[in-house]
């Protein structure tokens, strides 16, 4: 029994044809079912190019169709057209090569715009990442600089290989940008670990010194010691961090030794001089007692006795020291003040000075006192105001000259 369709048909033998303008085209045999069924086999294998084909189509659209599985369609294609070997329309499969060769030069265009857009981009990335080395090479922000040059480095790695030629190039200007970095960096931390050991090596000496000095009951002395070392320990350049806060600590811990057993002596020593305090503050309320100064031989004598007093007592805490021993002299200051003024105003000099004054004030009154009764005969009274102004200014300074020669001798 024969089986038809409008591709082709099958006859009684298995035989399948496909129909053509110049005749049947033998296709094969199909032995395993009948003839509707070997039919329906030839047509499926042609079913199923086509839907490879428009798969395909839609994928290159998309640009996710590699451009190798493409050939092998269209040759598969052309094999189709040339020799069947399926029930279909097998012309239309020329439209549909045609379609697909179109796309496949499409994306081979487009690729090669992508790839030289993407050489550009590469080469323009890579100089810029250069630029920024050879921006970096000689600075000393080591920490942050050297995150830098390994984070460009992952980046240079991960820029497209596009011109070996060039981007060799640029990467031998990169590694000598990285490279002058890298040297420099290690010279500095060779340096500063360098530093860092002589800077330990000298902080363990003055700590072998503070040690030394540690027991000491010399309290200025040694108070004057330590200071001393502060000052060359603050001189001296860092350790490594955790060396430093280490040797810090036993420097601290030697020097606060010394001071806890200064300050316990002290503290005990300000205490038993309380009592001392006491009686000085009643000696300096005594000796204040005798301002204002009016019997100057009295006020000697009595700041005689306090003084006496005052030395027997020793010494008030440390604290208090200043400014008990400040309201004493202020009294001793004003006793001086006042003996250097008695002794000021008895000296034959100032005595022959302010006698010297008071006759060159009354010679001047004298002479303006004649000139006065002058210009009155001659009845000049501008002469007459002018003389009588001077005469009072020169009479007023003889009164001050007369009053501070009775407080003489």
């Amino acid at each position: 029994m024969t089986e038809t369709n409008e591709y082709g048909h099958v006859d009684e033998q298995g035989n399948v044809f496909l129909s053509t303008p110049e005749g049947p085209v033998k296709l094969g045999q199909y032995t395993i079912g009948d003839a509707k069924e070997a039919l329906a086999f030839y047509a499926k294998r042609f079913d199923d190019l086509v839907a490879e084909i428009i798969l395909t189509v839609s994928r290159l659209a998309e640009a996710k169709a590699p451009v190798e599985s493409v050939n092998a369609l269209i040759d598969r294609i052309g094999k189709a057209i040339e020799s069947p070997n399926m029930l279909g329309d097998i012309p239309s499969l020329n439209v549909y090569k045609d379609e697909l060769s179109n796309l496949v030069e499409d994306q081979k265009k487009a690729l090669a715009e992508r790839k030289a857009a993407a050489k550009v981009a590469a080469l323009a990335k890579r100089e810029e990442l250069v630029a920024i080395a050879e921006s970096l090479a000689n600075s000393t922000s080591w920490k942050i600089t050297g995150e830098k040059f390994k984070e460009m480095l992952d980046e240079w790695k991960n820029v497209t290989n596009v011109d070996r030629g060039k981007e060799q190039e640029l990467w031998k200007r990169f590694s000598s940008a990285r490279s002058v970095f890298d040297k420099a960096r290690r010279n500095h931390f060779a340096a500063l670990d360098a530093t860092r050991s002589e800077a330990t090596a000298a902080k363990k000496a003055l700590i072998a010194k503070a040690a030394e000095l540690a027991d000491s009951t010399e309290w200025a002395a040694t108070t004057t010691a330590f200071k001393k070392l502060m000052d060359n320990w603050k001189g001296l350049a860092r350790a490594g961090k955790s060396e430093e806060e280490k040797l810090w600590k036993e420097f601290k811990s030697v020097q606060d030794k010394f001071f806890t057993n200064r300050n316990t002596v002290n503290e005990a020593r300000d205490e038993e001089f309380g009592k001392n305090l006491t009686l000085k503050q009643e000696l300096a309320a005594a000796a204040e007692a005798l301002l204002p100064i009016i019997d100057l031989d009295a006020v000697k004598n009595s700041l005689r006795e306090i003084s006496e007093k005052w030395e027997k007592i020793g010494h008030v805490p440390r604290n208090d020291k200043e400014k008990i021993e400040r309201r004493l002299k202020s009294v001793e200051d004003a006793v001086r003040r006042a003996q250097e003024e008695i002794w000021h105003r008895s000296k034959p000099e100032v005595i022959e000075r302010a006698n010297g004054f008071i006759s060159s004030f009354e010679a001047s009154v004298a002479k303006l006192e004649k000139g006065i009764a002058d210009a009155k005969a001659a009845k000049k009274a501008g002469d007459i105001k002018k003389l009588e102004a001077q005469l009072a200014q020169t009479q007023a300074l003889l009164d001050a000259a007369r009053s501070g020669a009775s407080k003489l001798g």
